[in-house]
């Protein structure tokens, strides 16, 4: 059956376009859903009537899907969650999730607009995409920390105090100063040495007499 899209729909076409589709898909999906229209000749020249308001109607969606790409682009965003052995997380980070914390940074996004598999359940970093639309897609930088991911990043910049400390022992030589004292005791050495030599002074005196 040939029908004529009244909106983009993935893997068939662009808005405005006429495409061949199943009888089944075209009656159960896409004209209920007004995405599209049989393409008889009073619908195909009705729709070429309006080719200039689909063009500006299309021109739009993917200017404003671009604009919003473009803040998406330089975002990333951080989760921290519990984990077991080997990183596994318990529990994981899923595209409501991603879709809150968008919304946290001013960004609404459709979760079903993130393409995310299944959710992430290890630690690490992941490139997500969003797709916006057919043409635009830009991705998301996902990092995924432990709950107590912040504190190694304080330990390691306490480390280089703790390496500073090997350095206090330099002020020992400051301490060996002190061994400058023992230089005053010759000092008395001699001075009983002197006394030592007026002792024999004396008794030499009373030998001349």
């Amino acid at each position: 059956m040939k029908v004529i899209l009244l909106e983009d729909v993935d893997a068939l076409g662009k808005l405005g376009d006429t495409v061949n589709v199943k009888d089944g898909y075209a009656r159960n999906y896409l004209i209920p859903r007004n995405l599209a229209l049989p393409a008889t000749a009073r619908n195909l020249k009705a729709q070429a009537h309006k080719f200039k308001d689909i063009e500006l109607k299309r021109s739009k969606i993917v200017y404003d899907a671009q604009s919003l790409a473009d803040k998406i682009a330089g975002v990333s965003l951080t989760f921290n969650r519990k984990t077991g052995e080997k990183g596994r997380l318990f529990g994981s980070v899923t595209n409501m999730d991603i879709a809150d914390a968008l919304e946290e940074k001013g960004l609404t996004i459709n979760r079903r607009d993130i393409v995310l598999p299944e959710p992430i359940k290890s630690l690490g970093e992941y490139d997500v995409q969003v797709k916006l639309h057919h043409e635009v897609s830009p991705v998301v930088k996902i990092t995924v920390l432990p709950e107590e991911g912040e504190i190694p990043e304080g330990a390691m910049e306490a480390a280089p105090a703790v390496e500073h400390s090997p350095e206090s022992p330099e002020a020992e030589p400051a301490e060996v100063a002190a061994p400058e004292v023992p230089e005053e005791t010759p000092a008395e050495v001699t001075d009983v040495e002197f006394s030592v030599e007026e002792v024999p002074t004396e008794p030499t005196e009373e030998e001349k007499e």
